[in-house]
């Protein structure tokens, strides 16, 4: 009976034993080196592939139990990169767990940009559209033509548009930059001419000076004398909404037009 029991002593302190040296307990905590990170998936995957994932909790803290063995560890959480790499390993066959810290980084990147037009003037309230991935982000230059956002690592394509000017854009693959601040998009302007002849009482009048005005704001766009046979042409106008001809030399002034194509035989009768 003595003998019997001590064999069963024996039997269930070699089990106790062999559990103990065939399972160990992993603790560590992930990081960005300033903050403890929650919610991160650590993962080990040993020989045979096998995967256990554990999260770590509020404070950054994670805690598993695992068979000894040879074990890959990944950390991944979303807006972060790891920075153990994709071949991390540890080994618990012979060497007791030590604490695991895993650091990350954060992949948010700050974006500036400028939009210009081709004499690296900034052009101001620009339509910008940005993709991030498969987010879409729209944005608007400010009045000294500048932009900036927050991204992150991968593909960012950035196109810019305005009325009266062609689009324009780029696309950038970004790997571990930390913030980005040069980038210039050039936007150039659309430009159109208007031809005709100036008329008063089927005369055509020459060397008369006409002027092009900007209806938005009354400026003068542009002044042309008209040619010895009272032909005009302006050259190189840019869009504006609205426009009209002006001759102080006959107190004469247009009705209001649009300009968004060339606007050939674009007579003027001043009758």
């Amino acid at each position: 009976m003595r003998f019997k029991l001590f064999l069963c002593f024996i039997l269930v302190f070699s089990l106790k034993t062999f559990t103990n040296n065939e399972i160990v307990n992993i603790s560590g905590f992930v990081t960005d080196k300033e903050f403890r990170l929650g919610n991160a998936s650590v993962s080990f995957s040993n020989s045979s592939n096998v995967v256990k994932t554990v999260k770590s909790d509020i404070n950054g803290s994670f805690n598993i139990k695992l068979p000894k063995n040879k074990y890959r560890i990944t950390v991944k959480k979303d807006g972060y990169n790891s920075l153990i790499g994709d071949n991390f390993f540890v080994d618990y066959i012979f060497e007791e767990p030590k604490q695991l810290i895993l650091n990350m980084t954060d992949n948010k990147i700050k974006i500036y940009g400028k939009i210009i037009n081709k004499f690296g003037d900034p052009i101001k309230n620009v339509d910008i559209k940005i993709k991030i991935s498969e987010n879409l982000l729209d944005l608007t230059s400010d009045s000294l033509g500048n932009f900036s956002f927050e991204g992150q690592i991968g593909l960012i394509s950035i196109f810019a548009q305005k009325d009266g000017f062609y689009g324009n854009g780029t696309s950038m693959l970004i790997q571990n930059e930390q913030f980005i601040n040069d980038i210039s998009i050039v936007l150039e302007a659309k430009t159109f001419y208007i031809s005709g002849a100036l008329i008063k009482e089927n005369n055509y009048l020459k060397d008369i000076y006409l002027e092009l005005i900007n209806g938005s704001n009354n400026k003068v766009i542009s002044t042309i004398k008209t040619t010895k046979d009272g032909l005009f042409e302006f050259r190189d106008i840019l869009t504006y909404e609205k426009a009209y001809f002006r001759i102080p030399s006959i107190g004469y002034k247009s009705e209001i037009f649009t300009i968004n194509k060339d606007l050939r035989q674009f007579n003027i009768f001043t009758d």
